[in-house]
Parts: structure tokens; sequence; C-alpha cells
């Protein structure tokens, strides 16, 4: 079934289904996403996670009755499977259409779509799964849309941001969600349980640090280890939350994964200082390589949700030493 953003919170409540495709091009709105899901899922005794990046020689294996992921002994188990600028090709598309005819009652099927074509979000394979589960397609927030959802985090994280303060955010994030998520969040440690105004907004943006995310991310993708370690540490002390750092690792090598697949940055937002670097990372770097980081992310993600034990700012750590 095809549910709307607004009905997707009512319909989890009530059920949690098999079945989730979710859809988007913007990754922090997935997140946001995924964060119910896996909410619910733990209330209902989902205790392993096993997360796959799909790429050209993906084994489909894990979805077959007979693999060790669909458990003989009952145990319930998440299936993520992370589709990133492209589908699933013919192989991936045919098992996702076998198990939509009988999917396994002990297993939480998810299926991400990142930037996929529009042509995906109607192709056979996403109609098969809408038709056993819940298929969630999230649009772009409008100007007006994203001042709304700058308030309701705001509220979330338990500060009131003032209608003029998240139009002066909106303007120094240009609208970018990930930028956009890190500024309330250091909003929220700044001034706790407090209305932000524009005079307070200011101050915050004046007094921002010296790196932000996105030097992290940006220094991690291009190799340079040690100024991404010590990017990495100054945000871990000014209180950054994993998840958005490790959202960030996933944009820049979401960027670095399609340029190296289609030899082209067409499409990637920034400036053309950090497209060259990409283009120069993509000659010196594997599909395989980005992959197996996708993967690390994936396990530093569920150390996050509670799924494995592990510490994600060690994770974080070594994964920005080892690519």
């Amino acid at each position: 079934m095809k549910i709307s953003e607004i009905n997707f919170q009512d319909s989890l409540y009530r059920e949690l289904q098999n079945v989730y495709v979710i859809l988007s091009s913007e990754c922090v709105l997935i997140e946001e996403s995924l964060d119910k899901i896996y909410s619910k899922a733990k209330s209902e005794n989902f205790t392993e996670k096993k997360s796959y990046i799909i790429g050209t020689g993906t084994n489909w294996d894990f979805l077959s009755s007979n693999s060790e992921n669909l458990d003989l002994f009952g145990t319930r188990k998440i299936i993520e499977v992370k589709l990133l600028e492209q589908g699933p090709g013919i192989k991936g598309a045919k098992a996702l259409k076998e198990y939509a005819k009988d999917p396994d009652p002990n297993v939480l099927l998810i299926v991400i779509g990142e930037n996929l074509d529009k042509k995906s979000h109607s192709s056979a394979w996403a109609k098969a799964l809408e038709k056993t589960g819940i298929l969630l397609s999230l649009e772009p927030l409008s100007p007006s849309g994203l001042l709304s959802w700058i308030e309701k985090k705001g509220k979330e994280l338990d500060i009131s941001i003032l209608k003029e303060a998240a139009q002066l955010l909106v303007e120094k994030t240009e609208g970018n969600l990930m930028a956009t998520m890190q500024e309330i969040k250091k909003l929220s440690l700044i001034y706790p349980s407090q209305k932000i105004d524009l005079k307070r907004m200011k101050e915050n943006i004046t007094n921002s640090s010296k790196y932000s995310i996105f030097d992290f991310s940006n220094a991690f993708v291009t190799g340079n280890s040690k100024k991404a370690v010590k990017v990495l540490e100054l945000l871990k002390a000014e209180g950054t939350p994993e998840t958005l750092i490790i959202w960030a690792l996933a944009r820049e090598l979401s960027n670095l994964f399609k340029v190296v697949k289609t030899g082209s940055t067409k499409g990637i937002w920034g400036p053309r200082k950090y497209l060259n670097s990409l283009e120069k990372c993509s000659k010196e770097i594997s599909e395989t390589r980005i992959l197996k980081a996708f993967k690390k992310i994936a396990e530093i993600d569920s150390s996050i949700k509670g799924f494995i034990k592990q510490n994600p700012w060690l994770g974080i750590r070594e994964l920005t030493l080892t690519f």
C-alpha cells in the first residue's frame, strides 16, 4: 500500500508491516522514517539487523527462503537493503518480486531507494513490494514546508524556534537539511528549553565552530585522514550527534559512488573545488572499497540504534583512519 507521510506515523502505530519501501532524494527524511520504524521494531522484539548496500555484483541469496539470514528458529530480524542512485538490477528485481510473494513473518524487510529515478518508483519490483507492505515516497520540502520542519525539529529537541530565526537558518544553510539539522542540534545544546529568536540565531551563526560536519566528511572522502580525525574530535567535543556524522559520510560516499559509476559529477551540488576533488578521488578508489565503507557505516548505525554492541564514536574513528 502506498501511504502519505502524514498517515505514516498512524499506520506504524497501529501495526508494523513486514515490508517497507522508502524512496526519497533526502537522506535526512529517510533517516527520520527509519528511526520510527526501528523504534517500533525494537518494541516488537526485532533484535538483529543486517544491511546490504547494493552494487553491481551483489548476491541476492540473502532473500532466499533457505538463506541463513531467514532464521529457522524464529529469531526476529531486520534486513535493510540500500539502493543508492540505481535500481536493484535484473537479478535484484527478480529476487524482490519473488520475496514479495511470500514474505517471512519473522523478517522486517526495508528497501531504501535514495536518489532513484522516477521510473523506479513505479517499477514492477516496487509495485510487488507495495502490494505486500508499505511504500513511502518522501518529496523534497517546499520553502514553507522547510520552515514547518525546522519548527517541528526544534520542538522535538525542546526548543522553540521563532519564524524569523527559522528563515535566517534556511538562508544560512541554503535549504540543506543535514546542515540545518546540525544547527538545530547545536542550538538545543546551547539554549536548552528556551525560545530561539532572531538575535540568538544570529549569535549562534556568528559563533559557529571553525569546522563543520562537511569539513569532516570532505576530508574523509578525499583521503585527508589527519584533518578528518582532528575535525571529528572537535565535533565530538561540541556534542554533534553520531547520526549526523554518519549521514554526512553516507552522503559523501554516495556522491563518490555516483562519480565512480558514471564518470561525471553531473547532478551533484557543491563548489567547483569540491566537484574536482570528487573527480580526482573517483580515479583512485574502487567501487568495492566504497561499498565496504557503506557496510561499516551500516554497522555503526546499528550500534547507535542499539541492535549491536559497539561504541559508535570508536567505529567512526576507525573508519576514518582506515578508509
